[in-house]
């Protein structure tokens, strides 16, 4: 049922900068948060912790899953360019503010746990990798410094607007592709360790919680920021025909690619498997082993160039969500202000870093000291990824089932296969491994249970305490 207050046109409010970012840049803007070195470093190692052999399998099925989820941000970013993105998709759909809203908070707590999980990574990714390529141990107080890089350039990026960010992303991404394929398909060459197995399930790690897992925090969580371009409608070029295309784009190039040297990296292991998954920088290891230790040391170079970069591009995004929510008084107006000079929403950017470092060093402090350096850092990043891909699954699913409302909304033809039967599935898919996954955690990655429900609590009182100054954009408003 519709909510009563109905909005006034946002033609009034704070805009952003129009046709600041074209096709390509918004494929890259994509691939660079999706982060093509993550498999080589990151998301394909906690695959590989979890879900074993089975690793690229858990890449291939949430990638075809996706092309499911797909169908319906592809419809919605055709009808609607807003900087609010997916909970303007459901608001379109619903008309409900505690829906609607409470999807973009999940938005937000994906930006935000994407962020800070990834601050931690570099600084772990940097102490496991200097262990593993020269047995140097680095002092903590460096990993947190180290950490704190993406928020800092995350903080100057953001304010200064997207316009040339996009530039950087274009290269950022083809420089990743590029040289990865490269040492993988090297290491599949120079190992002649070449096998199915790793695409039969039943090799799984710990069943299919194993397997399910290794989705949600490596394979979900890697594709996870094929959406991000939905937040730059406002600032996209011809962005109602260009966001569609740029994501199946980007996600076409990413599936092909994370799959391809997640099972690079599980093949060349061969017999080996369960000590390269335990230097907990297989690829890097792997590198060393088969290339030489200047090829491992470039590979970790760039992953840790891109590492920062991801986050650092990613934050837009989060910026964006909140200067959408607060534009519909769902938080303070001031968070819905743009610079005169860079048309950023520098009031939103500022407030987000402040999140972010928060939530960087309370994250060290707390997993560190209970569970030591190497382990800490691990599990830390790890429940804060849990933690967000269960919400990029669940505003996925709304979003998806939403989709025939917003069609019957707009009157136009419901088409049963590709509108209702294909983002079903899809839903289905992701509520299988949101169970599979939670069901299956256990010791400190429990804390991630204790992150969701606190996060969905906490929207739904922030949206009930200021649901009389929320406004509800009308269909007609949404898609003019």
């Amino acid at each position: 049922m519709a909510d009563n207050n109905s909005s006034t046109n946002t033609q009034s409010a704070p805009t952003l900068r129009k046709d600041a970012v074209k096709f390509w840049g918004l494929v890259f803007y994509a691939v660079s948060i999706i982060f093509p070195a993550g498999a080589f470093a990151v998301t394909g190692v906690t695959a590989m912790v979890f879900g074993g052999i089975t690793a690229p399998l858990a890449f291939l099925i949430a990638g075809a899953t996706l092309f499911l989820a797909i169908i319906a941000v592809y419809v919605f970013s055709e009808k609607i360019a807003n900087a609010g993105g997916y909970f303007k998709y459901v608001e379109a759909s619903t008309q409900n503010k505690y829906v609607s809203k409470s999807v973009g908070f999940w938005h937000l707590f994906w930006v935000v746990g994407d962020i800070v999980g990834a601050s931690i990574v570099v600084g772990w990714f940097v102490y496991v990798s200097l262990i593993a390529l020269y047995n140097y141990t680095l002092p903590f107080y460096a990993v947190v410094l180290l950490s704190l890089i993406v928020p800092v350039l995350y903080l100057v990026v953001g304010y200064l607007g997207i316009k040339d960010l996009t530039r950087t992303a274009m290269f950022i991404g083809l420089l990743q592709i590029v040289f990865f394929v490269i040492v993988s398909t090297g290491l599949l060459v120079l190992s002649h360790h070449h096998s199915l197995a790793p695409f039969n399930i039943a090799n799984s790690t710990n069943g299919l919680y194993g397997f399910f897992l290794a989705m949600v925090v490596g394979a979900f969580l890697a594709y996870g920021g094929y959406g991000s371009v939905v937040s730059l409608g406002e600032e996209a070029h011809l962005a109602k025909k260009s966001l569609k295309k740029a994501i199946v784009t980007a996600l076409l190039i990413m599936v092909a690619f994370d799959t391809f040297v997640v099972y690079a990296i599980v093949a060349s292991s061969g017999s080996n498997f369960s000590t390269v998954v335990g230097s907990f920088a297989p690829g890097v290891y792997l590198a060393q082993q088969y290339m030489g230790i200047d090829i491992a040391v470039l590979a970790f170079v760039i992953v840790i160039f891109a590492q920062i970069s991801s986050p650092v591009i990613f934050g837009n995004s989060g910026a964006r969500t909140i200067f959408a929510l607060a534009r519909d008084g769902v938080l303070p107006k001031s968070l819905a202000s743009v610079h005169k000079k860079y048309k950023s929403p520098h009031i939103a950017t500022v407030w987000l870093f402040i999140v972010l470092v928060v939530g960087i060093v309370a994250t060290l402090g707390g997993f560190v000291a209970a569970l030591g350096v190497a382990n800490g850092l691990f599990y830390g990043f790890s429940a804060w990824f849990t933690a967000i891909t269960v919400f990029t699954l669940l505003y996925h699913i709304v979003t998806n089932q939403s989709l025939a409302l917003f069609l019957k909304r707009t009157k136009e033809k419901i088409n049963i296969p590709f509108h209702i039967i294909g983002p079903g599935i899809a839903s289905i898919i992701m509520a299988i491994a949101i169970y599979y996954s939670l069901a299956g955690l256990s010791g400190p990655l429990l804390v991630a249970d204790f992150m969701i429900v606190v996060w969905i609590i906490l929207s739904v009182i922030i949206i009930y305490l200021r649901r009389d100054k929320l406004k509800v954009e009308s269909v007609e408003e949404l898609t003019r």
